[in-house]
């Protein structure tokens, strides 16, 4: 059996907003819960890629130069250092036009808040404290 990181974990659920880029929005959910590190599930989550807008200014009223689409179901890892944010995942998505890149854009944003449950961690404070296993993940 594999040990666990250090510290406190525990399961959760909240609400991410839909006006900055998801990285956005987890970093902030995580500081509201204390979390260090999540693992959690989206799913039925309106997404849009609009070019040119900074990580935290808010998504448009009107969708003119983006693209729209739904995140079926996405699970996602995401782990905090600072103001870096690591995001790891797999799901399901699709687009609602004839994009060339289907791929989920790394500054993709929520369409409209998306109610989230998933798993939360606390007490990694540093990589070099903690085995080499989970170090090298961090990495």
């Amino acid at each position: 059996m594999t040990p666990a990181p250090p510290g406190d974990a525990r399961p959760f659920q909240d609400i991410l907003d839909g006006y900055f880029t998801l990285r956005e929005s987890l970093r902030q959910m995580a500081a509201r819960q204390g979390f260090d590190g999540v693992t959690l599930t989206l799913t039925h989550a309106p997404v849009m890629d609009v070019r040119g807008l900074a990580a935290d200014e808010p998504v448009p009223l009107h969708l003119r130069d983006g693209h729209a689409g739904l995140i079926d179901t996405l699970v996602v890892t995401a782990l905090f250092g600072g103001e870096s944010v690591l995001l790891v995942g797999a799901g399901d998505w699709r687009w609602f036009d004839d994009r060339a890149d289907p791929a989920l854009p790394a500054d993709v944003r929520l369409g409209e808040p998306a109610f989230v449950r998933g798993v939360g961690w606390s007490g990694v404070e540093r990589a070099e404290q903690t085995s080499s296993k989970f170090r090298a993940f961090l990495a």
